[in-house]
């Protein structure tokens, strides 16, 4: 992983704002929207994070963002939507494995 930095602050903050007003909102939301939010501040992250980063980063940003928007019209599909989302869970996990090189760590 780069030591070189992917966001501007404005972003960060556009996030954290988004992140917070979110759980407010879901104070009177359905549990199954804080999913949703939770994948749409990835999507968004996804999104302000890909013009600085690295070519190894750059699908993993890719498929995030692609899948915010399949998940969300999965939502009334609840094993379509938790296996789309277990499949990104395994995306990140796999780009980290990678990134960091945990491969090498395992005896």
């Amino acid at each position: 992983m780069s030591g070189s930095p992917v966001l501007h602050e404005s972003d960060a903050v556009e996030i954290l704002a988004y992140l917070v007003t979110a759980a407010r909102t879901q104070l009177e939301e359905a549990a199954e929207y804080a999913p949703l939010r939770l994948l749409t501040a990835a999507g968004r992250l996804a999104a302000l994070i890909e013009p600085a980063a690295g070519a190894a980063l750059r699908p993993l940003l890719a498929e995030i963002s692609r899948g915010f928007a399949e998940t969300a019209v999965l939502a009334g599909d609840p094993d379509g939507y938790r296996e789309r989302l277990d499949g990104l869970c395994r995306s990140v996990a796999e780009h980290l494995v990678t990134a960091l090189d945990l491969d090498a760590a395992t005896p």
